[in-house]
């Protein structure tokens, strides 16, 4: 299954269409905590005020020693994480695209994604023990359920029959139902095992090597994903684009008119428009809602 790390490499190879970034390398391995790096190569771009990355993490240059290829730096710069980095790791000089903000564009376009009006979810499960008399139970576990799929009945070991006469009622009080989320019974139903398919919103990534089964998509979501998190990475780029603090605009305006990089996103949009369609009238058909509504 695809790794959060696997597509922020997606990402960043399509929006670079071919650009090579310069790069160097780590020359021996740093902790956490490490205020000064050397490198193997010159430290060409690497200079004063300029910002690089290792895996998620920023880091900005206070000064350089081109001697002795190193580098007192700022660790966790633009609120990355500071970890531990091995001998040899790959140093990116002012990335276009930093992998944590990559990342960052990745989950909000998940919580995009599970929004009622994209229409897309992840599928959970919880078997809950029903007393048989009580017309409310809770739904054990859950955190945030945003419809039921299906509601069943364990009568035998290979019998499962639907309830379709129940409702999902939210905001519930904790002290008698410790998620928030209860459902009710509106006709009788015997003491047992009761097992509730619901909706839910996807979860976010919290590290590169989370797949996209863990915050509970499929294979079907990578594309989509990857073009949801190239719109959002270029949407600031026309804004940048008319800073005009420092000079006006240079020729670029006739080369590239103002709106034109706005323009360029309009095929992902498009494509990402007719992907989350596509996607969520597969969800919908694999996963029909089976309850009373």
């Amino acid at each position: 299954m695809t790794t959060a790390g696997q597509l922020i490499d997606r990402v960043t190879a399509e929006l670079l269409a071919g650009t090579v970034e310069e790069r160097n390398k780590l020359a021996s391995t740093v902790t956490d905590a490490d205020e000064s790096l050397t490198f193997t190569y010159p430290l060409s771009g690497l200079r004063e005020g300029s910002m690089f990355e290792i895996d998620s993490e920023q880091f900005y240059v206070w000064t350089t020693n081109s001697s002795a290829k190193s580098a007192v730096i700022e660790r966790g710069f633009n609120g990355s994480t500071s970890t531990a980095h091995d001998a040899g790791a790959i140093a990116t000089v002012n990335p276009r695209f930093p992998r944590a903000r990559v990342l960052q564009q990745l989950n909000a376009d998940l919580a995009d994604l599970s929004s009622p009006l994209n229409g897309l979810f992840q599928v959970k499960t919880v078997d809950v023990a029903y007393n048989g008399s009580d017309r409310m139970v809770d739904i054990t576990g859950a955190t945030d359920v945003q419809n039921i799929i299906d509601v069943r009945y364990r009568y035998l070991a290979d019998d499962y029959p639907i309830l379709r006469d129940v409702r999902l009622l939210s905001d519930m009080p904790t002290a008698d139902f410790p998620s928030g989320f209860a459902l009710a019974f509106d006709t009788a139903v015997r003491g047992g095992t009761i097992r509730i398919v619901y909706r839910a919103p996807y979860s976010s990534f919290t590290a590169e090597t989370d797949t996209v089964t863990d915050v509970g998509g499929s294979e079907y979501l990578d594309d989509v994903l990857t073009l949801g998190a190239q719109i959002r990475l270029m949407a600031g780029r026309e804004i940048k684009r008319n800073f005009t603090e420092s000079q006006g605009d240079t020729r670029r305006a006739e080369e590239v008119p103002s709106g034109g990089v706005a323009n360029s996103m309009l095929q992902l949009q498009r494509l990402r428009r007719d992907r989350v369609t596509a996607e969520a009238a597969r969800l919908n058909r694999h996963y029909p809602l089976r309850i009373r509504k």
